[in-house]
């Protein structure tokens, strides 16, 4: 009996030593392009990318960046905030009565202008989404039914405590159609929350008088006097193009590796190829991405991704490149569309609540997304840090008078990036 039992003691001690030397040997760091990995480390996120699909659909969607102004207008004060997004605290608590708003929505009834704008003087919550956004991703966002309001896109919306004791949604397209609704917002519940705000004041171009008629009626100018501070900007690549690569999913010691005479560096796998320019900008062109690629767009119905599912995985690809380059610069999505059964997608940056725009009109990533895969991307890698010098901007009148030459256009501060080691705050017609 006590030579079986030391038998079987000595089998398990084999058993348990075998499996201990598997587990090291797993952990190990292997070499070459996955020099910062071990065999371990690469099972756990397989497993991770290959359980994605099922709840990426419905966990990433409400992290959606979306670009917003607003104006808190209550009985004695107008205030307003620099550009958001509906990832910040501001939103999130706006966002609470606007979710309401849109979602208990009924009694729709198209309006005039004049008659939106007449509102607009009175108390009221306002956002500019700066762009048409499609309502699927506004109710994404605010987690609601949105179908009630019978549009495509919203540009602008207001809500606004009505006189007979009732709030009134407000809703104005990207053609400029406005339509109002009635909602089950407390009034008593939406003048406090006016009232509690604080920010810089703010007013409309429309009450400004007849100087800036010529503006877009809802120019929005602020009594902040703050310098806006000048960004250095810089090649976000710089020397560290191995690890993009990594992140893009490529080797970075592949043998179809090479340079052009431009500087561009062009790596090609089996269906895909990455060019990475001088200047920081790359783009990305591939076919069909595999379920475990950075490229593979989750979706519920397989094939058949909607725009707020192609939105996420745009965006959840946009972080996994970029991670901590961009500096001081925040990413948002700027614009979302549908073309032809392929998604585009483009996205842009803020910095201290001010958006960058380039000098080419370009924006900072745009994306392409067919069926489950991202079939093509072009971003920018630059890099955005605070100087301590101040922008001097122009004064509101004399851009107001520059600006005449548009008619409508909309002014706004941002950065304007045209290529080099600086990025300066000016006022710029949209």
């Amino acid at each position: 009996m006590n030579v079986r039992r030391i038998d079987r003691l000595q089998n398990l001690a084999i058993v348990l030593l075998t499996l201990s030397a598997v587990f090291l040997f797993a952990s190990l760091p292997l070499f070459g392009p996955l020099s910062d990995q071990s065999l371990l480390a690469l099972a756990r996120d397989r497993l991770r990318r290959e359980t994605a699909p099922v709840e990426a659909s419905d966990a990433g969607a409400s992290h959606l960046a979306l670009p917003v102004r607003m104006v808190y207008t209550s009985d004695f004060a107008r205030l307003g905030v620099g550009t958001l997004t509906t990832l910040s605290d501001a939103f999130e608590r706006a966002g609470a009565f606007l979710g309401e708003a849109v979602g208990s929505a009924g009694d729709a009834a198209a309006i005039r202008e004049p008659l939106f704008l007449a509102a607009l003087r009175e108390e009221g919550l306002y956002f500019d989404f700066t762009a048409a956004l499609p309502v699927e991703l506004l109710a994404n966002v605010l987690g609601v039914d949105a179908s009630a309001l019978g549009l495509e896109d919203v540009r602008r919306l207001l809500l606004s405590p009505g006189a007979d004791g009732s709030a009134a949604l407000y809703a104005q397209d990207g053609g400029g159609q406005v339509c109002r609704y009635t909602t089950a917002v407390s009034v008593p519940a939406l003048v406090d929350f006016l009232a509690s705000q604080s920010g810089s004041s703010v007013e409309f171009a429309f009450l400004l008088g007849p100087a800036y008629n010529q503006l877009s009626p809802y120019t929005i100018l602020s009594s902040d006097d703050a310098p806006h501070l000048t960004l250095g900007a810089s090649n976000a690549l710089g020397t560290d193009e191995d690890a993009f690569l990594r992140r893009s999913g490529f080797n970075a010691h592949a043998e179809n590796r090479f340079t052009e005479s431009s500087g561009t560096v062009i790596v090609r796998e089996v269906s895909s190829s990455l060019y990475l320019r001088p200047d920081g900008t790359v783009e990305y062109q591939g076919a069909e991405a595999a379920p475990d690629s950075i490229y593979f767009v989750p979706s519920a119905v397989p094939g058949a991704p909607t725009l707020t599912e192609a939105a996420v995985a745009a965006q959840t690809l946009c972080a996994d490149l970029l991670q901590d380059s961009l500096g001081s610069a925040s990413l948002y999505l700027s614009e979302a569309r549908d073309v032809d059964g392929r998604a585009e997608l483009c996205f842009d940056l803020l910095v201290n609540d001010v958006p960058i725009r380039y000098a080419d009109g370009s924006h900072a990533v745009a994306v392409t997304v067919e069926g489950n895969s991202v079939t093509a991307f072009s971003l920018r890698a630059r890099r955005y840090v605070p100087t301590e010098d101040a922008s001097l901007l122009l004064p509101f009148s004399l851009s107001a008078a520059i600006a005449r030459v548009w008619n409508g256009a909309e002014l706004l501060v941002a950065y304007v990036d045209a290529g080099s080691d600086t990025a300066e705050a000016v006022w710029i017609a949209e």
